[in-house]
């Protein structure tokens, strides 16, 4: 005998749509929230790749280049003299100004001398006494009048009348105060009036027809200065002209600083001349040239101690580290780091890091 068939009602046969149909959209939410977890973790690799950063790129460059030290120096007279007094007096009269040019030996300025005057006199007087003593003692002393000893007594007589009158001479010289070199006046420090002493400064000149430039260069690139090198100079005062120096002397001893003392002396140019403590900027020229790898001075990275260069392979920018030789004008020498076929980042390289995606937008000529 069969069973009975057992009926369904319309009851369970819902609930197990209901509960399907739950599956369904649970496992379709759990495979978007997985799709959307994958793109997130995509797009910001898409997006880093979709921004390109345009930049400028130059080829290294073979050139000639000369080793030289580059420092700023200070301008100096040829001949910068205080001037002193070397006599006690009122001054009577100034014939000098700041600014005004002098001839050796022309008068700056005059101190009382009447009193120097008088001593004068008297000891033109004394050495002609003298003299005519010495005369007439030498006349007897040829007939045998006198003993020779007295005609020695009149001689050294005779000298020491002719010293006093050269101490004369000079004490009254020294009333007048007199320009010891040629020269431009630059201060002047008593008036009319004024009691002067000696070795009190009255004045001091400066001799601007040729110049000594005084430069400080580091121990580490002394050794290559020589007496005779040509210096290059130039200065803010006269922009776009260039001098020609020579080096006379290299300091034989360091400042506290290790820098050493290297002074160039010139001509002062007519038409755009040099004043004393003027900044100029020294460039010191080696005598040997070689053939260097160059590149623009403006693609450096960093400092010249930790030189950085962005190079660009494959569309991205590498960070290279390089070695770096001397400056030539606009362009850094390269020792290690760089080949002739690398294109190296000259603009906007300060918004790129290691890595970074670019995009050339012109390759300038390395010089």
């Amino acid at each position: 005998m069969n069973p009975p068939k057992t009926k369904h009602s319309p009851i369970s046969v819902t609930r197990r749509s209901v509960i399907a149909a739950s599956l369904i959209v649970a496992v379709a939410a759990l495979l978007w929230v997985f799709q959307r977890g994958t793109l997130m973790k995509q797009e910001p690799r898409t997006r880093d790749f979709a921004v390109r950063i345009p930049v400028n790129v130059a080829a290294p460059e073979t050139g000639v280049v000369r080793d030289s030290v580059a420092v700023v120096g200070l301008v100096d007279a040829w001949r910068d003299v205080d001037i002193l007094s070397e006599t006690t007096g009122i001054v009577r009269s100034v014939s000098s100004e700041v600014g005004e040019r002098k001839s050796a030996g022309q008068t700056l300025l005059k101190v009382d001398d009447e009193v120097a005057a008088s001593a004068l006199r008297k000891a033109k007087i004394g050495q002609a006494l003298a003299r005519r003593d010495f005369e007439r003692y030498s006349n007897l002393q040829r007939e045998g009048a006198v003993a020779v000893s007295s005609c020695e007594a009149m001689k050294l007589k005779l000298e020491d009348a002719e010293a006093d009158l050269v101490a004369a001479q000079r004490r009254y010289s020294d009333t007048a105060v007199k320009a010891p070199i040629a020269g431009t006046v630059t201060a002047r420090t008593v008036e009319v009036g004024e009691l002067v002493q000696p070795g009190m400064k009255v004045a001091n000149m400066v001799d601007l027809s040729r110049i000594r430039i005084k430069s400080s260069v580091p121990e580490k690139q002394v050794a290559m200065i020589s007496a005779g090198m040509t210096v290059r100079v130039t200065t803010d005062v006269w922009p776009g002209r260039v001098f020609q120096a020579i080096v006379s002397s290299v300091s034989a001893k360091s400042s506290r600083d290790h820098t050493y003392l290297v002074e160039s002396v010139m001509d002062n140019p007519h038409g755009t001349p040099f004043k004393s403590g003027m900044f100029a900027r020294t460039v010191f020229l080696g005598s040997k040239a070689r053939n260097s790898l160059l590149i623009p001075r403006q693609a450096l990275v960093g400092s010249v101690r930790n030189p950085e260069v962005f190079v660009i392979a494959g569309g991205v920018a590498h960070r290279v580290r390089i070695v770096a030789g001397a400056e030539s004008g606009s362009r850094l020498e390269v020792l290690k780091g760089l080949d002739t076929g690398d294109l190296v980042v000259v603009s906007g390289q300060n918004e790129l890091e290691e890595g970074s995606p670019v995009t050339v937008k012109r390759q300038e000529a390395g010089r």
